[in-house]
């Protein structure tokens, strides 16, 4: 029952941009305006106003973060392996390897976060999410910094530029990011944000996962899996079985156990971010294999989120 409670609306919502997509209720001009609307401006008022009034991280915040970082770098370097002993062509390999670790913490995982937290008592609920606000922001620079760098080196045409000063600008300026570093200071100095703002970013906030989970779902039903489905079923393998399984390695023998250690679990078990497909494509990397990662990966992650709830409940 706790699978359906919390897996149920996240995925209801997904399916339902689907659907409304194919019956062309949105068309990829508002699905566009959606993703924009939740990621520059509902993200990070609900990022803002939770991040200014959570609880002060304590030592949790760093076990998250290390066991965080762990499983993306171990299935980065997986992925990076095995792409290289099916000898995967440079264009695809990049796609492949960004696939097997790059999760979507933003838009599945943090209401996936919150539905869990319900259940638990008020003060380890507070503790839980303001360690996962803090370890979240660093992982999410790493996510962007390790798939550039990854497309950039797996290119067909090296000689191509890329700007790094462009990239370091662009995670610098990341709203997500900067929602974050300015609600961690505002709590971390006792200063509260004027009730008109705090209120303007509760009511702009709570249209981010409604908005962010229809968008994914219509950017879904627009991508075809009908190429490069088998390396796609390979970096799903890694994105949603090994990554939490590195999780519990890591997270278990630093000291993590039942709700943090299954918390993290999900986090680790989200799966790729449709966000890899357009930077992927950007970058002229193989963008047939990267939408149809997203699309297996997602559709599997329904499975494999549903296992770690069953093994870690």
């Amino acid at each position: 029952m706790q699978s359906l409670n919390n897996l149920f609306p996240i995925f209801a919502v997904i399916g339902l941009g689907i659907l409304l997509r194919n019956r062309q209720f949105l068309s990829h001009e508002s699905t566009r305006v959606f993703n924009r609307f939740a990621y520059y401006f509902a993200l990070p008022c609900l990022l803002l106003y939770k991040t200014s009034a959570a609880a002060t991280p304590t030592g949790l915040a760093n076990l998250f973060l290390a066991t965080l970082m762990a499983a993306a770098l171990l299935t980065a370097v997986a992925g990076w392996v095995i792409s290289g002993l099916l000898k995967v062509p440079n264009r695809s390999r990049g796609a492949m390897i960004q696939a097997s670790f790059r999760g979507n913490l933003a838009f599945v995982g943090l209401p996936l976060l919150i539905f869990m937290l319900e259940d638990l008592p008020v003060d380890q609920r507070s503790q839980i999410e303001a360690a996962m606000l803090v370890a979240i922001v660093p992982v999410i620079i790493f996510y962007n910094a390790a798939a550039v760098a990854t497309l950039a080196v797996y290119q067909d045409q090296p000689d191509e530029k890329f700007s790094w000063q462009r990239m370091i600008i662009d995670i610098v300026t990341n709203p997500l990011i900067l929602a974050c570093v300015v609600g961690a200071i505002l709590q971390t100095n006792q200063l509260e944000l004027p009730v008109m703002i705090e209120r303007t970013s509760k009511i702009v906030g709570s249209a981010a996962f409604p908005l962010a989970l229809l968008g994914i779902g219509s950017q879904l039903a627009s991508i075809s899996v009908a190429k490069q489905w088998s390396l796609a079923f390979v970096s799903t393998l890694i994105k949603c079985i090994l990554c939490p399984l590195i999780g519990w390695v890591v997270g278990y023998a630093i000291g993590l156990e039942g709700a943090e250690l299954q918390l993290i679990l999900m986090m680790c078990a989200v799966p790729t971010a449709v966000s890899s497909y357009v930077l992927t494509d950007q970058m002229k990397g193989d963008g047939d294999l990267a939408a149809s990662a997203v699309v297996v990966c997602t559709a599997f992650s329904l499975f494999s989120l549903s296992v770690v709830l069953w093994l870690t409940g």
